[in-house]
């Protein structure tokens, strides 16, 4: 991989869409959510739109808006299958967003054919509804995942939680990775490694170009700062290495992960205790300015139904609440920033730099005309 340098004025850097790149696949939900029953609400992306399976028994994503007297079409009822009618006047919609029926206008409406509600690609993949809210015609999912999720026999495992701040903090959480050593040398699964005082910032391209490698270079595990005395105080009990090598990784001495556009984050590594190898990968959505939905998803690699079945208790029952301590001391400390503070940025910043300068160039643009008057479900 390309090594990346910071060639310009650290404070000369683009800012990132308050609202998230809008042209590439997301995270929406949980697909367990959305049943044949009846609607449900998400917002993604500053808009609201609601989930419901077509009649091919497919996820379906339209706006959240009865084009008719405006309620939310998600306070309405599955009447058919396959559509969504409106629970003010029974405005009737399918899977491409038409109207198919006005209930109390009688089976004589001229509305069918002439009235639609705007409806965004969805797909259902390991569990997860996943939605496309740009212009013209999608991408293929795929060119949007993590590569991590495109390998064969993997067992990913999730959760979706709701954090109250700016969905840039939280993707940039992870290009600034020298705060792990401050912030995380308290938890549990760190406590008796080895960790840093202090370290580097070395930063990659990934081989595809679609994001950058930040890794962690570590300095002394205990440093004397003039004037104040030293951290840490004590380093008696830290006598483990933390391991973070594979066979078909890159086998990294020192903690590293990849951010990828639109904002994703993938660390590899092998759980300290249970010595599982994982993917751990991190999706924060723009729900607005200050509300982000977070997706956990770890890949796992188990050989057959019994690991897959210890695999799922292990996360059930250990990582994932470990794993929620772990992130939550992020959290109180994330929330209370705010993306629009003036920053000193330093040489520890550089993965940040790197990563904001690469996203906004890295953005997809507006497709032509021509591209979306090709995708109907797009009007």
């Amino acid at each position: 991989m390309e090594e990346l340098a910071v060639s310009e004025p650290l404070t000369t850097m683009p800012e990132m869409p308050v609202l998230g790149f809008r042209n590439y696949w997301y995270p929406a939900t949980a697909a367990a959510r959305v049943v044949k029953k009846g609607p449900v609400p998400v917002r993604l992306l500053g808009e609201d739109l609601v989930l419901f399976r077509g009649e091919d028994g497919k996820p379906v994503a339209l706006v959240d808006r009865c084009p008719h007297r405006g309620t939310m079409l998600s306070r309405g009822r599955v009447i058919f299958p396959g559509t969504l009618s409106c629970g003010y006047h029974g405005w009737t919609f399918n899977g491409q967003g038409e109207c198919v029926a006005a209930i109390v206008e009688g089976p004589e409406s001229k509305l069918p054919g002439k009235v639609r509600v705007k409806a965004y690609p969805a797909e259902e993949r390991f569990g997860i509804v996943w939605i496309y809210m740009g212009e013209g015609a999608p991408p293929p999912l795929e060119d949007d995942l993590p590569p991590e999720l495109l390998e064969p026999d993997i067992h990913p495992l999730f959760a979706f939680t709701n954090w109250n701040c700016d969905w840039r903090l939280v993707s940039e959480n992870y290009p600034d990775i020298l705060h792990a050593p401050f912030v995380h040398r308290t938890h549990i699964e760190v406590l008796f490694n080895k960790v840093p005082a202090w370290g580097r910032i070395h930063v990659e391209m990934l081989p595809d170009g679609r994001g950058i490698h930040v890794r962690g270079m570590g300095g002394a595990m205990q440093a004397d700062y003039p004037g104040v005395g030293k951290f840490p105080r004590r380093l008696w009990w830290r006598v483990l290495r933390r391991r973070y090598k594979r066979k078909d990784w890159s086998g990294a001495s020192t903690a590293g992960g990849d951010v990828r556009m639109p904002g994703n984050i993938v660390v590899k590594i092998r759980e300290p205790f249970f010595g599982i190898h994982m993917a751990n990968i991190g999706w924060p959505v723009p729900v607005e300015e200050k509300r982000t939905r977070h997706l956990n998803l770890i890949v796992t690699y188990p050989k057959n139904i019994l690991q897959r079945l210890a695999l799922d208790l292990w996360y059930r029952i250990y990582f994932r609440p470990v794993h929620r301590r772990f992130v939550a001391q992020d959290r109180r400390l994330i929330e209370v920033q705010n993306y629009h503070n003036p920053e000193s940025l330093s040489a520890t910043d550089v993965g940040l730099i790197q990563w904001r300068r690469l996203a906004m160039s890295l953005a997809r643009k507006r497709q032509s005309q021509e591209s979306l008057t090709a995708s109907p479900s797009q009007h």
